[in-house]
């Protein structure tokens, strides 16, 4: 059990410690829902277009369909989710993206500039492609020990 004890600055104090031993558990895959759900949460998307990026991720091998609809990371998936991640985190983490919608969602509302938003868009993205290829050795590493 939790309790608290006040105890006075300079007095002695024992407790006693319980270990117990246990594994990790990895998490269960995704289902398409439980994806959707993740993609609206985060910004990612919008209601005509999500249901094309779950179907593009399964076209492209990255993701196989399990039974209850689990969408499972194949070997391809996974390798580059790794390179991209090792490279650069935020092409596979969804803040870039949902910043992207957000800018868009702004320019549908009259709040931003099309001109605008492409630009800068194009500027991170241009960024991002540089450090991409200079550090594209670390992809290939992780292809030729995978594949």
């Amino acid at each position: 059990s939790n309790s608290k004890v006040a105890v006075t600055s300079g007095a002695p104090c024992w407790a006693s410690l319980g270990v117990k031993e246990k594994q990790t558990t990895a998490p269960t895959h995704l289902t398409e829902s439980e994806l959707i759900g993740k993609m609206e949460k985060n910004g990612i998307g919008t209601d005509a277009s999500i249901a094309t990026h779950v179907e593009n991720i399964m076209k492209r091998n990255y993701v196989y369909l399990e039974s209850g609809r689990k969408l499972c990371p194949s070997k391809l998936g996974l390798v580059l989710v790794q390179g991209y991640h090792q490279i650069d985190a935020s092409l596979v983490l969804p803040q870039v993206r949902s910043d992207i919608e957000d800018q868009c969602s702004k320019i549908a509302k009259g709040l931003a500039s099309r001109e605008e938003v492409v630009k800068r868009a194009i500027e991170i993205f241009s960024a991002k492609f540089d450090f991409f290829v200079k550090n594209i050795e670390k992809m290939d590493i992780l292809f030729g020990t995978s594949f």
